[in-house]
């Protein structure tokens, strides 16, 4: 268990190597397959 600015920072921390095309397939495209959802980033 932990607060959601630890677990948002350890978000952070894990995704920084990523380019923001890949950080946003990786939380915004992953929620938008699961939820089956339009992606708002896909454009």
């Amino acid at each position: 268990m932990c607060g959601y600015g630890v677990l948002w920072n350890a978000f952070k921390r894990l995704a920084s190597g990523y380019s923001p095309e890949e950080k946003r397939a990786l939380f915004s495209g992953t929620a938008a397959r699961v939820y089956r959802i339009a992606d708002p980033a896909a454009g």
